[in-house]
């Protein structure tokens, strides 16, 4: 059963930023003017914002007077702020935008503090307000999923797990929603790239929202990364032009995927010590011997030189030889962290991929009777 995550804490998710500089606001910068209830005059106030390791790091500091602080500066582009109130537990999150942002807050409830002002923080507060009850559905739906599975009751485990899971299509809904409605909020970004993680969009789609943000929320931390594992994912997505490699072959010729490309070109990534892969070979082997007169060729990429390895080189050579692969084969002997591996964006292995004639990526990682069906579909047989 797959899990949304809970909106409440999607803070705690973020993809979090880099600092700013730390001007005085001018007119055009921030000022988040905070009113907290509980805490003595003179008490020290502190915001601080996430290194690139996400650890909060000091960047501004204020005294309570008359129950209230206030922090101004000035960002280039959003990005996430903690406030932390010395003999108050836990922390407010806010987003740091050059508008004028009030919080209202008790000591004891930092993290329910009351926000307003601010594009990318109203989105944000209306984004929880709206969710909150959905959320407190998903809760007690799972909890009550979870008394049937402890209680061994089986006809309400099968009426809970389709609560939750048409819950799940729910919460997914109304975060596409939210997207459609904020196209160019903080938190949009923050959702899309939860989505994309959990699978439940495509990078496809990822990269049409991608292109019509704004440039400053381009620069920010959170979408930087979406972008990074947007374009890694399209390089290995069906539907994409192959990446062209080069590597060296087991006699230390160069070869190239485009120099060897044919009709219908298989990329196979494999290895001597992997198991999965070296049971798969026969079908492989009997697919290639069936359609290669008729234009199919293989390219396998061994992923051979892993730490544990001693001889690399000699099992990528034998497994060659006992398997019977006719096939061109290359490797850089580097494992996992070969580079080819990750142009492809390879988690585990075996992979394959099958290109037709203009080198298009078609299909992924089949195997057996659905891969020769596959060949022989694009071949015309």
């Amino acid at each position: 059963m797959k899990k949304v995550f809970v909106m409440t804490c999607i803070i705690g998710m973020l993809l979090f930023v880099s600092c700013g500089d730390q001007s005085q606001n001018s007119g055009d910068g921030y000022a988040i003017e905070t009113t907290i209830h509980g805490v003595p005059d003179g008490v020290r106030a502190f915001l601080k914002t996430p290194n690139e390791k996400g650890v909060p790091q000091p960047k501004d500091t204020a005294i309570v007077q008359n129950g209230k602080f206030i922090f101004t500066g000035k960002v280039a582009y959003p990005q996430q702020g903690f406030i932390y109130i010395n003999g108050a537990s836990g922390n407010i999150n806010v987003l740091l935008e050059n508008a004028n942002v009030t919080i209202e807050a008790e000591k004891d409830g930092l993290p329910i503090a009351k926000i307003s002002g601010g594009k990318h923080n109203e989105d944000y507060t209306r984004f929880l307000e709206d969710s909150k009850a959905m959320s407190e559905k998903m809760k007690k739906a799972r909890a009550r999923y979870q008394e049937a599975v402890t209680s061994k009751d089986a006809a309400n485990i099968s009426v809970f797990r389709q609560k939750v899971a048409a819950l799940d299509k729910e919460v997914v809904k109304y975060q596409e929603q939210f997207v459609k409605d904020h196209p160019n909020s903080y938190i949009s970004i923050v959702l899309v790239s939860r989505m994309l993680q959990n699978k439940l969009t495509n990078a496809q789609k990822a990269k049409l929202f991608i292109d019509q943000l704004p440039e400053d929320l381009k620069k920010t931390r959170v979408a930087q990364d979406l972008i990074e594992k947007t374009n890694k994912t399209l390089r290995s997505a069906v539907g994409s032009v192959a990446k062209n490699f080069t590597a060296p072959n087991p006699e230390g010729e160069m070869i190239s995927l485009n120099d060897i490309k044919g009709k219908v070109t298989i990329i196979d990534f494999w290895a001597a010590w992997c198991g999965p892969c070296r049971k798969e070979n026969p079908n492989l082997v009997k697919t290639y011997n069936k359609y290669h007169k008729d234009g199919l060729e293989i390219i396998g990429v061994s992923l051979d030189g892993t730490p544990n390895q001693q001889y690399p080189r000699e099992a990528w050579l034998n497994a060659i030889k006992t398997d019977g692969l006719p096939w061109h084969q290359v490797s850089n002997l580097d494992g996992p962290r070969d580079a080819i591996a990750r142009t492809y964006n390879i988690r585990t292995i075996p992979a394959t991929f099958i290109l037709n004639e203009k080198g298009e990526i078609v299909a992924k990682n089949l195997r057996g009777a659905t891969l020769e069906a596959k060949v022989k579909e694009l071949l015309g047989k």
